[in-house]
């Protein structure tokens, strides 16, 4: 049985917070919420308003204005907004992933999977722009996250994220993040045990 909201924002704010300037959703179980998450939500709902009113509203399926999170996440040098922009792409790519997944074949499955999809180039192409390796290890957090299956409705399209992870390759010089992008595009492929 999950925890309702009120339970969640209390859990929250007696939680000890994790680094602001970390990937902290990687701990929050099958659901983004959980844990830490609900934190990190009122966080982003402080810094992206407009954002997270669209998404929160699962009875609309529109595109978001994405420019103020790929700007803030692109931004150098790095601090707290690059890291609150990518916790704002991440919430939002396992919520609209998981609304897709569960209506597969219904009216809102392919807008849904079609705006978690843009999601996902965010951070991807962040990864190019900035060099700076906390963030680039965050973006990597993510992609691991979003690749375990371990959030609800992510099984199912993991595999997808193999190749977006695997051309981070190239762009990479680090040997040991290299090595790290590597290990993870194999891990997504179908068929790995």
């Amino acid at each position: 049985m999950r925890a309702g909201p009120l339970l969640l924002l209390l859990v929250a704010a007696c939680a000890t917070p994790g680094d602001p300037m970390s990937y902290r959703l990687a701990e929050t179980g099958s659901h983004w919420s959980d844990g830490e998450g609900a934190e990190v939500l009122a966080e982003g709902r402080e810094r992206y308003p407009e954002f997270f009113d669209v998404l929160l509203d699962p009875s609309v399926v529109r595109e978001f204005d994405m420019l103020p999170l790929r700007d803030d996440l692109e931004r150098s040098p790095v601090d707290r907004r690059n890291f609150d922009a990518l916790h704002a792409v991440a919430i939002a790519y396992f919520e609209l992933n998981y609304r897709a997944e569960s209506d597969r074949g219904g009216g809102l499955y392919l807008g849904n999977s079609m705006l978690a999809a843009q999601l996902v180039a965010v951070p991807w192409r962040a990864y190019s722009e900035v060099q700076d390796p906390r963030l680039r290890g965050a973006i990597l957090d993510f992609f691991e996250d979003a690749g375990t299956g371990e959030k609800i409705g992510s099984a199912g399209t993991a595999p997808r994220l193999a190749r977006v992870v695997g051309s981070l390759a190239k762009k990479e010089p680090d040997p040991a993040r290299h090595a790290r992008i590597e290990a993870l595009a194999a891990r997504l492929q179908p068929g790995f045990d």
